[in-house]
């Protein structure tokens, strides 16, 4: 398992990405072939949260991952195609960021 690099995010002021390695990363022009030949050799960036409106809280996520999860279970739990059962809602539930957020220990802000 990989551990999050804090230097690998990238914030645009909307879309919190990662552009570090890890197991399950795969090459920008393996991901895209037609992609611009400055992108060849480095991994197609992973989708980390949205933050659209009011407080965005993008500093105390990146905090948070890169001090308790890997890489690898962050993005399965917020794989939207895998399903778990909520403790919270008590029901199942789609993976999305906010619950791996919330499954993996994150409070955010009081």
């Amino acid at each position: 398992m990989t551990k999050f690099n804090k230097e690998d995010f990238t914030w645009d002021g909307m879309y919190l990405m990662y552009r570090g390695k890890h197991t399950k990363s795969v090459n920008m022009e393996v991901a895209s072939p037609n992609c611009h030949p400055s992108w060849h050799g480095l991994p197609k960036p992973e989708f980390i949260a949205r933050f659209k409106y009011g407080y965005k809280p993008w500093k105390a996520w990146v905090n948070f991952l890169v001090k308790n999860v890997s890489i690898e279970k962050y993005l399965e739990l917020s794989d939207h195609q895998n399903k778990f059962y909520s403790e919270k809602y008590g029901y199942e539930v789609n993976g999305s960021p906010v619950f791996a957020m919330e499954s993996l220990g994150y409070k955010g802000k009081k």
